[in-house]
């Protein structure tokens, strides 16, 4: 069901009557105030205080308690709608110049990535191309306005999704069917700290390696609640010799025998791995004490590739001020070939889409379109030519300059009629220098957060930590697996 924020133009004037109206129509809890009563002068504050207070409203009543005008207020309120991926109707409650305002109001709404469904005018009318709009003598609106105003659907707006968007459907979908991810490194404070809290949010079901009176006796010294994840001990004898007989059959061509096999997972990495191919986990988060390739190596021995892909990469989600943004390969191959290149294109696709992104893929490069030439450049067309044929369904371009791709002013003058420059939310790079420094970039300089790696091309999801990774990091890069391994 489509949720609704009932937006005044005129944000001193209280649009409540109209909210509780079409709330009584849709049969749903009273409409929601944006703050509860508080007014809020810094638009983080408001969008940080609304929006998870917002989550199960479907009706939103964006009435401030000051009488503060301004399109710049009505602009962070529609911020609040585009992070609540909700749809806005605007009130217009003066006749005069009513056209004017509405079309000034609706570009401030769309602006802010939200998107306008109809206009409601009090007390005069209004006409503005491609925007429905609905007239009342007062706010106390008739039944059979509510009711139409209650089966508003979605207008489609500019694609892009905001950071608190994303944030929101990111905890949601992981509730809506909840996934076992394997912890090896609860030894690590911030593990544990980022376990208890993922456990409070009820995002993921854990398992927890090592031995059960020591973590405990961790968890209560930092009063940490950890009751609700299982424990399991990696010197367990039966499910030691139960992974290594899995082992041994998934390594015998490579030399590994029973004895070898159970040596082997002495390794906690190895361990938790082979829980997954037990099919006893679903997937697995480490790399706070491990490096890289301690964390990756066993899951590209045993669980392997997707069908049909021979390429693991990854990924970093970049939540930015106002939009959230995919950059592949980052983390696993150094220098892609042109086949590795539509691989890794077409599995950064999925996981945009996994996470309710709608994909624009831009392969980048220093030059765009026919503009210039070189060995990378000359890759990128190839890697161009071989997509359009494997995975015709892919939005993309290339190659594309990243100020091209991402700004709509360059994109129109250097690539013309894309589908995807000026409007890309996956970004390819040719290789792991430009994809690692160009992440790392952004999220410095711009002060932009970055979860990931997101490792992808497996059969099931394991993801690597930094070793300097914060609390936060922890939790949402268990969060990010536990989505990922609700792939069918």
């Amino acid at each position: 069901m489509t949720r609704i924020h009932v937006l005044p133009v005129d944000t001193s004037y209280s649009v409540s009557p109209i909210a509780d109206k079409i709330a009584q129509k849709l049969q749903s809890t009273p409409a929601r105030p944006y703050a509860e009563g508080e007014w809020y002068t810094q638009a983080t504050a408001l969008r940080a205080k609304a929006t998870p207070a917002l989550q199960d409203a479907l009706v939103v009543d964006g009435s401030v308690a000051a009488p503060v005008a301004g399109l710049s207020l009505l602009g962070v309120q529609a911020g609040v709608a585009a992070d609540d991926s909700a749809t806005v109707l605007l009130v217009v409650n003066e006749a005069a110049n009513a056209d004017q305002a509405i079309a000034a109001a609706t570009k401030v709404v769309e602006d802010a990535h939200a998107a306008v469904s109809a206009v409601l005018v009090i007390g005069g009318e209004a006409s503005v191309e491609g925007v429905k709009v609905f007239t009342s003598a007062d706010e106390q609106i008739s039944d059979e306005l509510a009711e139409e105003l209650a089966g508003l659907t979605k207008a489609s707006g500019s694609g892009v999704v905001t950071p608190g968007a994303f944030k929101a459907g990111f905890i949601k979908q992981a509730k809506s069917e909840l996934r076992t991810i394997v912890l090896p490194e609860p030894d690590d404070l911030r593990v544990l700290q980022a376990a208890a809290n993922v456990l409070e949010m009820g995002t993921a079901n854990l398992v927890l390696l090592g031995e059960e009176a020591e973590i405990k006796a961790a968890a209560e010294k930092e009063g940490l609640d950890i009751s609700a994840a299982q424990i399991v001990s990696p010197k367990d004898p039966e499910r030691i010799d139960r992974y290594a007989q899995i082992l041994y059959e998934a390594r015998k061509h490579k030399g590994v025998d029973l004895e070898k096999a159970k040596s082997m997972l002495a390794d906690v990495s190895y361990f938790g791995t082979l829980m997954i191919a037990a099919g006893e986990a679903d997937g697995m988060v480490s790399g706070a004490v491990h490096t890289t390739a301690e964390t990756i190596r066993p899951a590209l021995q045993i669980i392997k590739t997707k069908p049909g892909t021979s390429t693991v990469s990854g990924s970093f989600f970049v939540l930015l001020e106002d939009r959230v943004q995919l950059y592949a390969d980052c983390a696993v191959t150094i220098d892609p070939t042109s086949d590795q290149l539509v691989d890794i294109a077409a599995a950064s696709a999925d996981t945009a889409k996994s996470f309710g992104m709608d994909p624009k893929v831009a392969l980048i490069s220093y030059s765009t379109g026919d503009s210039g030439k070189g060995p990378t450049v000359d890759k990128v067309k190839e890697a161009m030519a071989k997509i359009k044929e494997t995975h015709p369904e892919l939005v993309v371009d290339g190659p594309l300059q990243f100020d091209a791709a991402f700004d709509p002013t360059v994109a129109a003058k250097k690539r013309p009629g894309s589908p995807v420059a000026g409007q890309a939310n996956v970004f390819v790079f040719v290789n792991l220098d430009q994809g690692n420094c160009t992440y790392k970039a952004v999220q410095r300089t711009a002060g932009a957060t970055a979860i990931g790696p997101v490792l992808q091309g497996m059969k099931k999801p394991v993801n690597d930590l930094s070793r300097g990774a914060t609390v936060d990091d922890i939790v949402n890069t268990i969060v990010l697996t536990a989505i990922q391994a609700q792939e069918k």
